[in-house]
């Protein structure tokens, strides 16, 4: 994709290596005088940034997975694939560090269509993919391409479910969300009447940097609430609140232990 956006710019015979620092000037020349399209140039400033981006980065978080214990019948394990409206679902054994395999919905239709809705979810799941949470999403996005699967589990260091990622999810960190007939999720933040933000906890640090202008630092979490936990330093209950890069956050709402929405004001708002 990058060798395309690069011979839009540097038409010559002689090819050349071209830096991304070189290609966002040249990027943001063509914007100024009108060569591109405003979309155009978020297009390639999302697919340089596509190169740098951990897979942990962009993975749905395990407390958000949606998987069946292996010992459901297929029946049962179809109802939690259409209630969420998901076309392929985890298979998992004892918790979701024993996930032991991954179930179509196409496998499961035609399971039942045969009449074999009654026999166990775990002898239709297939093998599953599992990724460390520190590779990189285009290196991902190739080998999903080339191997053929749309679903991995993400692992942590220590051998853990860190979470999972589909292809869906790395295509929408390059081109913006896809949204389709089973999408009804909210929004991650949303603008306040009288100013400020309400913000999901798990709503990227360097998504809520473009909507602030780019203040808030950078470390080691990924989402606001990560930033919100190292600011504070403990797991905050509902009406905690802390100031960062001159901003006030009060927290709204926690479900157990994860921050769940955010409050968000500027100085003097």
């Amino acid at each position: 994709m990058l060798r395309n956006l690069t011979r839009k710019f540097f038409k010559s015979k002689e090819s050349r290596i071209v830096s991304e620092d070189e290609l966002l000037e040249t990027a943001k020349k063509a914007l100024e005088s009108k060569s591109i399209e405003n979309d155009e140039h978020e297009l390639i400033e999302s697919v340089l940034a596509f190169g740098d981006t951990l897979v942990r980065e962009v993975m749905t978080p395990r407390p958000d997975i949606v998987s069946v214990p292996d010992n459901f019948t297929v029946s049962a394990a179809m109802e939690v694939s259409v209630l969420n409206g998901f076309s392929r679902v985890p298979v998992s054994s004892e918790n979701l560090d024993e996930i032991v395999g991954v179930v179509f919905a196409k496998d499961m239709m035609e399971a039942q269509l045969d009449g074999d809705g009654e026999i166990l979810v775990k002898t239709l799941a297939r093998l599953p993919q599992f990724i460390p949470e520190t590779k990189k999403a285009g290196l991902l996005l190739r080998e999903m391409q080339s191997n053929h699967y749309h679903l991995a589990i993400v692992i942590d260091e220590y051998g853990g479910t860190a979470g999972l990622v589909t292809l869906e999810d790395l295509l929408e960190e390059v081109v913006g969300e896809i949204v389709d007939e089973f999408d009804s999720e909210e929004a991650l933040a949303e603008p306040l009447i009288g100013g400020g933000l309400r913000v999901h906890g798990r709503m990227p640090v360097d998504e809520l940097n473009e909507l602030l202008g780019g203040v808030l630092p950078e470390g080691d979490w990924d989402t606001l609430g990560g930033l919100i936990f190292d600011a504070l330093g403990h797991a905050p209950e509902a009406g905690e609140n802390v100031d960062i890069a001159e901003h006030h956050f009060v927290v709204e709402k926690v479900v157990g232990r994860r921050i769940t929405q955010v409050r968000v004001t500027a100085p003097g708002q």
